[in-house]
């Protein structure tokens, strides 16, 4: 499976939250669920990522990585 084909699924974290709801009321067709410990997207990883840095990106955000 390629990461075109891959569906994003990553633990839950209240920063990740924040980001994805920004995410989704910002890139039609995105929809984020959760099953309470993940996140999990109804789009590939790579077309979720191009929403989350174009996200990011207009909303002038700074990510502070530990």
């Amino acid at each position: 499976m390629t990461n075109e084909e891959k569906y994003f699924k990553v633990p839950k974290t209240f920063g990740l939250s924040v980001l994805l709801k920004l995410t989704t009321k910002n890139v039609r067709g995105i929809k984020i669920s959760s099953d309470g410990e993940q996140f999990t997207s109804n789009v590939p990883m790579n077309t979720l990522t191009d929403a989350v840095n174009a996200t990011i990106k207009a909303h002038n955000i700074n990510l502070k990585i530990k």
